[in-house]
């Protein structure tokens, strides 16, 4: 099999060789590049600019302009805001990253290492072009190739280390419902305490998913819609949702252009559209 990575020797930058669902860690990784470098930066992910920096890759094809990046950084800042509150409740605890990507959110969140645990997971090829182009956090930090929605992975991840966050973005919605049904079920079964915090799309977008460019550029599909992200609950007699916010309740909605805060402030009130996606945080 040929390795997702190379040097490209005329630029000396890294091609990329990822397709499908692999692909679409690309998206996310220019969105926050570009929103690095904006004046009033929502994340201000410099290790994001500087990853990209070194990639050889079609970033057009993304279609990602200031306004798409701004939109990912208030969805990956909620998620941050969640973990960040976690941690500040729990300083001896683990986190885990599933399907991280190419994301530098334990950078970004900066946890003591020598009280949190971090591991970040994803599939082998990810995590081989991951460590070619971010550094491994000091402390206790690991960077594990599996696959998420294998049970093997899961059996060598202890549960020593306080309650544990699990962070899942951009992930459920690529994989069949059953399929992540049955994820969901064995994380909280494994590490018995703590907090799911989630995005999803809801099953109208299933049906619009040709009009999604992150979508069509990789040419993957969403599979598993969550119109009501509280009927997860059902999953395990311990999830118990927190929160559950649509995109005009993010922090910063505000500084979309008011043609996108008009529109999406309209679908909030029509039952199909209420979440278009949706950001969740479980107790378990």
């Amino acid at each position: 099999m040929a390795l997702p990575v190379s040097s490209h020797q005329a630029a000396g930058k890294v091609k990329i060789s990822l397709t499908g669902v692999q692909e679409t860690l690309m998206a996310p990784l220019i969105a926050r590049a570009r929103d690095a470098k904006m004046t009033q930066s929502v994340l201000n992910d410099v290790w994001a600019a500087h990853a990209l920096e070194r990639i050889d890759h079609d970033l057009d094809k993304f279609q990602i302009d200031d306004n798409k990046a701004t939109m990912h950084a208030l969805r990956a800042r909620r998620l941050d805001v969640w973990a960040s509150e976690f941690l500040a409740n729990n300083p001896v605890a683990t986190v885990v990253h599933l399907a991280c990507g190419l994301d530098s959110r334990c950078q970004r969140l900066n946890p003591d290492l020598t009280k949190v645990r971090w591991i970040d997971v994803d599939l082998p090829d990810v995590v081989s072009l991951r460590s070619t182009l971010i550094p491994s956090p000091q402390g206790d930090y690991t960077l594990m190739a599996a696959d998420a929605t294998d049970e093997a992975w899961l059996r060598q991840v202890p549960t020593d280390n306080g309650p544990t966050a699990i962070i899942c973005q951009g992930l459920l919605m690529y994989l069949e419902e059953e399929t992540g049904k049955r994820l969901i079920q064995r994380l909280v079964n494994h590490f018995k305490s703590g907090q799911l915090i989630i995005d999803c799309v809801g099953t109208i977008v299933l049906s619009l998913q040709s009009q999604i460019d992150i979508v069509t550029a990789t040419r993957s599909a969403f599979k598993w819609g969550v119109d009501d992200p509280k009927t997860l609950e059902a999953l395990h007699p311990q999830l118990k949702m927190l929160d559950c916010l649509g995109p005009v309740e993010l922090d910063g909605f505000s500084r979309m252009p008011l043609s996108t805060r008009l529109m999406l402030s309209t679908y909030s009130y029509l039952p199909w559209f209420r979440y278009l996606s949706s950001y969740v945080r479980y107790n378990f």
